[in-house]
This record gives structure tokens, sequence and C-alpha cells, in this order.
């Protein structure tokens, strides 16, 4: 028998696997390792450059064209202020049950959309067109 039918790896029924050729094939050293370095390199380089964009874009600016940056005591404050927002989600999901939160989060995205959708309609490109189509004349088949 030829030695491609008989790996254990293409999903043939001789080797035990299923017919259809959905087994998946063992992970490599090299697989992992070509993965795991593509995620860093997917990771790093946008923030390298970036970083590097920002500074290049800093240095062309004046002090009063500079963004607002963080404090110190902000960055003091900001583990306390996550640790408690983080505690009271954990509270609320603890206290109120999983029908309340779904109506809830139901509630909230019905509003937003109703305000988007108003929004888009209050648009002044979209009241012209809207006034356009009711001013024209509707014909009937024939």
């Amino acid at each position: 028998m030829d030695s491609a039918l008989s790996d254990p790896h293409n999903g043939s029924a001789e080797a035990g696997g299923a017919a259809n050729g959905t087994t998946r094939p063992p992970s490599t050293p090299e697989g992992i390792a070509l993965a795991y370095g593509s995620l860093l390199l997917m990771a790093l380089l946008p923030i390298f450059f970036g970083a590097l964009r920002s500074v290049r874009c800093a240095r062309g600016k004046n002090a009063s064209d500079m963004p607002e940056t963080i404090t110190s005591r902000d960055a003091a404050r900001f583990p306390i202020i996550a640790s408690c927002t983080l505690l009271g989600l954990y509270l609320f999901f603890k206290i109120f049950s999983q029908e309340y939160i779904n109506l809830l989060l139901s509630m909230y995205f019905f509003v937003l959309g109703i305000l988007a959708l108003s929004h888009t309609i209050r648009s002044e490109g979209s009241l012209q067109h809207l006034k356009q189509l009711s001013q024209e004349p509707v014909q009937g088949p024939g």
C-alpha cells in the first residue's frame, strides 16, 4: 500500500481516523514556535511603529499642541478605580440573575439602536432624500 494512504496524519480510514478527513495532526515543536513567534511579532510590530510615529509627530509640534498626558496621580489611582469597578461588576453578576442581566442589556442596545436610527434619519441629507421621495408621484402598474 502507498505510504501516503497509510499516513495517520492525512485522515485516511485505514489509519483509524475519521473517513472524512477531520482528524487533527499533532502539534510539532516547530509549528508551536512558529505560531507563538508570529503572535509575538504581530503584537510588537504595531506597538513599535506606533511609538516611532508618535515620537516623530511629537518632535514637530510645540508644547501647546501636545496632547494631554496622564499624571502620576492618575496613574496611582487607576488600579484602585479599576479594582472597584471589577468588584462592582462581580457583585452585580452575583446578585442579579441571568434573565435580568439579559433584559437590561437588550433594553440598553435597543435604546442605543433607536437613538442611532433617529440620529441617522434626522441628518440633513436623509431629510432631503425623504422629502424628494414623498414629492415624487407614485405610479401604479400599467
